[in-house]
Order: structure tokens, then sequence, then C-alpha cells
């Protein structure tokens, strides 16, 4: 068949231009509809790759039937080598990244051994920057993640060995957040965690998937698949260090004040802050850092960016969990504070402050909603704060 002609050419091209530039970080379809000459349809420059519209169709085709083909043992396909594979996968991935035959095909090659972890990292951290929102492809990046994590602890098991650097402080702006750093040197490395930070490659390369994560949430708006991988990442790969947290919250600050309408990436310093709410004491004793002052700071920023960029869901759904920390906060500090079967004198003005600190802290929300230039003039945002307010009203005086 001509297409087949054609798709056999075009598989050859797309080979050749990784091999001449195994650096390709991003790649995009240009829109020419018409081979308009005998060129390559495939552009590469400065580590960019370029394919004309019309050949995307024509090479997808041909790769995916010779794959299938494959898998179904139909000759003159059958007996594939893995750099076949691993070439006529990639080509399919690049077109469809959700074509699931295709990445099972990639694991069954680093079972074998004939495609490390690394490798197809890289490639699908490729696929993310012209399909952004993936699920197939976050879905294999969790699976070869697994697998490293799993190669780091048998090697970490059979070697007594330490480097004693501290790996994680160099991944955490520490000073971004005021952390006390003589706190922060004299405690471990890395909390809860078996010793894979000593791994030479693992700080790296987790570092390396958060930036992935991070590039696809720059290239599609509420991509929730993005996050909810970062998300993933923090809690199976850095088992919620405290250290790595304290660097979320900080490094996501910028990103959430440039993407004021993205719900996912507040989602995620909520769940960065809960992470710190079920540490908070380790919070304090390790790095001298009060849970309520990162709280109160939140506060500080979600306010600041009502009052820039008013008429903003987002921001004020965000603002509801912040304020329903403070207050659960009060609540556990007037729990811990006051054992309930203590009635003496002391503890029941202890609990009598302790409430009144939280209906301060009420009055004081509402006052701050309903009198001050929060509101503002846009008519949507009144709408908005309005709500805050009968949700204050519904849920929090209680």
């Amino acid at each position: 068949m001509a297409n087949d002609s054609r798709g056999c050419r075009l598989l050859s091209d797309l080979n050749s231009v990784f091999r001449r530039d195994p650096e390709i970080d991003e790649y995009d379809f240009l829109p020419v509809l018409e081979p308009k000459n005998n060129k390559s349809p495939l552009v590469l420059q400065e580590h960019k790759l370029g394919l004309e519209a019309w050949s995307v169709k024509v090479l997808f085709q041909y790769a995916y039937h010779q794959l299938i083909s494959w898998r179904k043992n139909t000759p003159p396909t059958k007996f594939l080598d893995p750099g076949e594979l691993c070439s006529l996968t990639r080509a399919i991935l690049l077109v469809n990244a959700d074509c699931a035959t295709a990445w099972n095909t990639r694991k069954e090659l680093v079972d074998n051994g004939d495609l490390s972890v690394t490798e197809d990292l890289k490639f699908g951290a490729l696929v993310l920057t012209k399909h952004p929102k993936s699920p197939e492809t976050f879905s294999h990046r969790k699976w070869l993640l697994h697998r490293f994590v799993d190669n780091c602890l048998a090697s970490s098991l059979g070697s007594n060995t330490s480097t004693g650097s501290n790996a994680c402080d160099s991944f955490v702006n520490m000073e971004a957040i005021d952390l006390n750093m003589e706190a922060s040197l004299n405690g471990p490395h890395f909390d809860n965690a078996p010793d894979l930070i000593n791994q030479p490659n693992y700080h790296e390369l987790m570092r390396k998937e958060l930036n992935v994560c991070k590039r696809a949430a720059d290239k599609h708006p509420c991509n929730y698949n993005a996050w909810s991988h970062r998300l993933w990442v923090l809690q199976q790969c850095f088992n919620c260090s405290l250290q790595v947290v304290c660097g979320e919250l900080h490094s996501t600050e910028g990103w959430v004040k440039r993407h004021i309408s993205d719900h996912s990436g507040f989602h995620y310093r909520q769940f960065l802050l809960k992470c710190l709410s079920q540490q908070a004491e380790k919070l304090s004793e390790q790095y001298l850092l009060n849970y309520r002052n990162l709280v109160q700071k939140e506060l500080y920023l979600v306010t600041d960016l009502i009052k820039s960029y008013p008429g903003h869901e987002a921001l004020w759904y965000h603002r509801r969990y912040v304020f329903q920390s403070m207050c659960e906060s009060c609540d556990k500090v007037a729990k811990e504070t006051v054992p309930p079967c203590d009635n003496s004198q002391e503890n029941q003005q202890k609990k009598t402050k302790l409430e009144n600190e939280r209906q301060v802290l009420l009055t004081k929300e509402v006052d701050t909603v309903s009198n001050s230039d929060l509101t503002g003039r846009e008519k949507y945002n009144q709408t908005l704060a309005q709500k805050y307010l009968d949700w204050i009203q519904k849920y929090c005086r209680r």
C-alpha cells in the first residue's frame, strides 16, 4: 500500500531524528496540511521537534498497524526486536498518548530489561509537553516510579553505607518559610522514610518528577491529572516529609498567584496544609514553626489575591478551607489544653478563654469580609463574599 511505504519512511525519519538529538524536550504538530516538497515533514531545531500535520495520521496508522499485527503474531511483524518495538510505541504515543496497548508494550520492555526506567520517564515527560492531561501517561509514570523506588529500596537494604549529605535540604528553600536552620540541620534528613535519599539518583529524579508535574500544569488549565500525580509523588516517593512539604508550600505559592482561577493548585496547597496539620507537633519541635502561623500566612495570601483579582470563585473556596483550618486548630488546642473530665475552676477558665479566642476569630473574619475593601465594587465578587458569609454563619458558628 502507498500509505505503508510513506508510513515506513516517516517512521525511519522519526528514528533518525531521535538518534541525531536524544535531548529532544518538546514537540508539536505544524499546520501543514499537504506535503509541498520532497523533504522530510519533520523539523528539528534547538531540541524542539515539529511534525507536519499531514504526516501525523500516516505515521500513526502505520506504527499502530505494525504493533497490533505483532501482538496478534501476524506475519511479517512476528519477530520484531526490542528496538523496533521502542520506535513503534514512541511513534504511536507521540500522536495518541492514551494508547494503553503501546504503554503496556513499553512496560514489557522495561520488565525484560530492554528499556530503562529513566529513559522511559524521559520519554513520558516529552509526551506530556504535547498531551499534558493524558491519564495513561501519568498512570504509566506511577508504574515506573514504583519500580524505581523498589529498586532503590533493594539497593539500600543491600548496603549500609551512607553519604551523610543533606540532599533534602538542597531541595527545599528553607529560608523562604522562615524555618530555623539549626533545627533543620540537626533533625533527620528524610522523615519516616527509608534511606532512599542516599541513593545517588533518587533525589534528582524526584525533583525532575515534580518539575514535570509543574510543566504539565502550566500547559493546561485545571490539570487535575498533573496535580494528582504531584500529590501522589509527595505521598509515595517522599512519604510526606516535612521538609519537602514545606518546600512545596513555598514553591507553589508563585504558581497560584499566576493561576488564580485554577482550583487544582489551591487544592494541592490544601493537601499540604493538611499534612502540616497532622505533623504540627513535629513541625514545632524540629523547625520551631507554628502550624497556626502558616495557616495565618495562607489567609493573608488569599486576602491579597482577592483584593487584587476580585470575582474569582476559586479564591473564595480556598479561603473557606483556610479559615476552617484555623477554627479547627483552635478547637484542637482547646481539647488538648483542657481535659474533658477536669471541671476545676482553673481549667474552666482556660476553656472559656479558648472558646472566646475562637469567637474573636469568627467576629474578626466577618468584619474583614463585610467592612473592608475585600468585597470591592465588583458585583460578582460581592455575591461570592455574601456566600462566604452565609457559609460562616452555617458551618463555623457551631
